[in-house]
């Protein structure tokens, strides 16, 4: 499993946090490729030129999923721990680069993601789920649970069977919990090994309960609290594809509980997550389809080679216009009962994407651009998204600005910016030695593709 589709999104102090992610380049190889361990076949070339390698490169599907699923969340930078298992070093550590394939897939990612989407991505807030999922650290210390980190227990499976069913879920623990806004507004409290909690704590649930509230939890629940809906407990096996299937088969469990969801779709191995900002929500989805590999999958512990996967994702709406942000543009939604717009996705091995759901359409770029400007000033350039009755789109859009030179040459300024509430406005710094003559301005927006395209005279 991905270390950031684990409890990615916490709820501090009662308040809704943008946090740094960070991802491990590493794997130990204890929990991927243990050592001494007698796989069929023959001995990997990693294997055989690095016997004694403790910490292996992770793979670079693995990679690439956790970057879709940090990114499906509000973040406000990613990170990376273990330089010398992604690049050839001159002094190799206790990290060794074991994956030469991994790198050019995070460029990749850089390249084709981040870079056009990450000033939209950063504007675009979280939406409180209905659902809160309790890692209470009063059982941590009293009754040993939770994974000290590691992420590989009951709790951190509950967790991912809520992801395959659709079930969009923030993370309250227990001082977040007896906060004036802990459980308000929420329907559901999912609680694995909660074996022992504060009197404090098991009030509020209480009375939470009584009021309405849900309860989803295991046979380890305290005896305080009674469970409305109760699910099995089970330890994996360390069989990769025998234990995702018991996962997923929570999953079905968690779904046949009509928990609220807001978006789904009809495969459970493709997590959705949804965010809003004004009108618009985004809907992302991630691929976790899998099978082994001959990296480490013939030690049967890790499926770490990505598999294409496809499905009908459904969003509550009245009505909606879609756009692909990364490459397709408008979608035609079909409308279905109780008020789900639906369309179909197709995506590859580990891959993800972004849809931008508008009950507008967008329509029109307005764009101003200074018929004159001067070298030593500044130019400002304004492009406005509209949509019906030219009134700019209440969403976060993400755009391209080229300015070219009179030589046509690219000038600083160019880049991707976000349109929030359908504007972006930047301001081009004209250094006193730029060539003068006529440049143009050419802006395109990512969601449906439209373009404008102005010039402005530059003289001295």
């Amino acid at each position: 499993m991905c270390a950031d589709q684990l409890f990615a999104m916490s709820e501090a102090s009662g308040k809704r946090q943008r946090v740094m992610k960070m991802t491990q380049l590493i794997w130990y190889r204890s929990q991927t490729a243990p050592m001494g361990s007698k796989a069929p076949g023959e001995v990997v070339a990693w294997e055989d030129h690095d016997p004694e390698a403790a910490y292996i490169t992770i793979a670079p599907m693995h990679l690439k999923e956790a970057l879709w699923t940090k990114i499906s969340r509000p973040i406000q930078g990613i990170m990376y721990h273990g330089w010398q298992s992604l690049v050839q070093t001159d002094s190799p550590g206790g990290y060794r680069f074991t994956n030469p394939n991994t790198a050019p897939v995070l460029k990749q990612l850089i390249h084709d993601v981040i870079e056009p989407l990450g000033p939209t991505l950063m504007a675009i807030p979280d939406e409180r789920s209905e659902v809160a999922f309790l890692e209470s650290f009063t059982s941590q210390m009293f009754a040993r649970r939770g994974g000290y980190g590691s992420n590989n227990g009951w709790e951190a499976d509950v967790w991912l069977a809520l992801q395959h069913a659709h079930v969009q879920t923030d993370i309250l623990y227990e001082e977040t919990l007896l906060t004036r806004s802990g459980l308000s507004g929420r329907k559901v409290l999912v609680m694995p090994y909660c074996d022992v909690l504060t009197k404090s704590v098991v009030d509020r649930i209480a009375d939470w309960q009584k009021k309405g509230g849900k309860i989803v939890a295991d046979e380890h629940l305290c005896p305080g609290l009674k469970a409305d809906f109760t699910i099995q407990s089970f330890k994996r096996e360390k069989k990769a594809a025998e234990d995702k299937v018991k996962v997923l088969a929570l999953a079905k469990t968690l779904g046949g509980f009509a928990l609220p969801q807001k978006a789904l779709c009809d495969n459970p191995e493709i997590i959705v997550r949804t965010r809003k900002f004004g009108d618009a929500t985004y809907v992302f989805v991630v691929n976790d389809k899998r099978e082994y590999g001959s990296y480490v999958g013939q030690h049967g512990l890790v499926m770490e080679n990505g598999l294409p996967a496809k499905g009908i994702v459904s969003l509550k709406a009245e009505s909606a216009n879609v756009y692909e942000l990364t490459g397709t543009g408008f979608i035609v939604p079909k409308r279905g009962e109780a008020g789900m717009m639906s369309w179909s996705v197709e995506l590859g091995p580990c891959d993800g994407k972004i849809f931008m759901a508008t009950p507008k359409p967008l329509l029109g770029i307005q764009l101003e651009v200074p018929e004159s400007a001067t070298v030593g000033n500044e130019a400002k350039i304004m492009a406005k998204i509209t949509t019906t009755q030219d009134t700019p789109t209440k969403a976060v859009i993400p755009v391209r600005v080229d300015v070219r030179d009179a030589n046509g040459k690219l000038a600083e300024g160019s880049g991707f910016y976000a349109a929030e509430n359908g504007i972006a406005e930047l301001s081009l710094n004209l250094a006193p030695n730029e060539d003068p003559g006529t440049w143009e301005v050419r802006v395109k927006e990512l969601a449906s593709g439209m373009e404008a395209v102005k010039w402005m005279r530059v003289g001295k």
